[in-house]
């Protein structure tokens, strides 16, 4: 069975997803991907040097984890660039970026990032990898995705994501309607920050700002 790179890339990355979900096993993969005949695509791969497979426990080589965080990087800020940027819905946004991570170069890939405000998650709340381009910080480009703290007090603004640091938080959040895909209004910063949310107002503190 010759495997072409598209294909491999999907099956690493969705090995990456488990890894981060604290599963490797065989069974856990097949239930994030739709392909037929995967134990024989990662019995290829692990003759490739990318896996290494100890019963049903499927692991990263040095070379395969390598090659999954390349993949992981840009499929995941070809979502929020579809996401935040064009606005596209979850489906359609997820079904581009398995196309535009394919098609993107290394330097398109630090461009994208740079353009995007060096975003630290996906949609769907899942690390982005840091770049290059995120340990060089520049302004030189304003960022379509910024901090609360960065909107000029009386604009209004679309929250897109919100960092993993405060997932314990977010079922309350959300109650007051802060939670990605809504419109709020920075009311004021001083002495403390309070934004708008439809006809509700509410405080927050710097960190979640």
């Amino acid at each position: 069975m010759k495997m072409s790179d598209t294909h491999i890339d999907h099956v690493l990355r969705t090995i990456w997803t488990a890894k981060e979900d604290s599963h490797s096993d065989i069974d856990y993969i097949k239930s994030l991907i739709e392909i037929d005949n995967l134990e024989e695509t990662l019995a290829e791969m692990a003759k490739s040097g990318l896996i290494t497979i100890d019963g049903r426990d499927v692991r990263f080589t040095i070379q395969g984890e390598y090659l999954a965080e390349k993949i992981i990087r840009r499929h995941r800020l070809s979502e929020r660039l579809f996401a935040d940027v064009f606005d596209a819905p979850p489906n359609t946004y997820e079904q581009l970026a398995c196309s535009f991570e394919h098609l993107i170069s290394p330097e398109v890939t630090e461009s994208v990032c740079t353009f995007l405000g060096h975003p630290k998650v996906c949609p769907h709340n899942r690390p982005i990898p840091s770049g290059k381009c995120c340990l060089a910080y520049t302004h030189e480009v304003t960022p379509v995705v910024q901090n609360l703290t960065s909107l000029p007090v009386g604009e209004g603004a679309r929250i897109v994501y919100m960092l993993p640091s405060y997932q314990k938080r977010w079922k309350q959040l959300h109650q007051y309607g802060l939670y990605p895909g809504n419109e709020i209004k920075l009311i004021q910063k001083k002495p403390s920050y309070v934004v708008q949310i439809g006809e509700t107002t509410l405080a927050l503190d710097m960190e979640i700002c």
